[in-house]
């Protein structure tokens, strides 16, 4: 009798430690978290385009190298994105956006992709300020 009774003790202290245990966070857990928010960064910077077009061409460019996220304002001409340092940068992103054929503030589109822009989408390329947009997206 006492040997199940030891054993019953036994066992009903395990489960009351493994409960306490899972019911706490581990402190790696919370240490990758706030690493993972730490290498979280937004940055902005000028890319010139026209219009509502040229807007869903640069932010896919700019998602397609890594940003988890892209808004471009016509407006400004500035593209602000979100981005995980440890999976790309803001090189990366500007190399994008001048590969689909749009100058920025870190790289100018080749002129053969700049030609193959919709005629709508053909900025000015001397990136004068003020400049008027040519259309709207159709």
């Amino acid at each position: 009798m006492k040997k199940h009774l030891f054993i019953f003790t036994f066992l009903l202290v395990l489960v009351s430690l493994h409960s306490s245990l899972a019911a706490q966070k581990p402190a790696g857990m919370v240490k990758k978290q706030a690493t993972t928010a730490s290498l979280e960064q937004t940055a902005s910077f000028k890319v010139l385009g026209n219009c509502g077009m040229c807007q869903k061409t640069i932010q896919n460019a700019a998602v397609s190298a890594g940003a988890l996220s892209a808004d471009w304002n016509m407006e400004t001409d500035l593209l602000t994105v979100r981005f995980n340092t440890s999976k790309t940068s803001v090189d990366a992103i500007q190399k994008a956006v001048a590969l689909a054929g749009y100058d920025n503030a870190g790289y100018k589109a080749e002129d053969a992709t700049y030609n193959n822009l919709h005629g709508c989408c053909k900025y000015d390329r001397t990136g004068a300020a003020g400049g008027t947009k040519s259309c709207t997206e159709n």
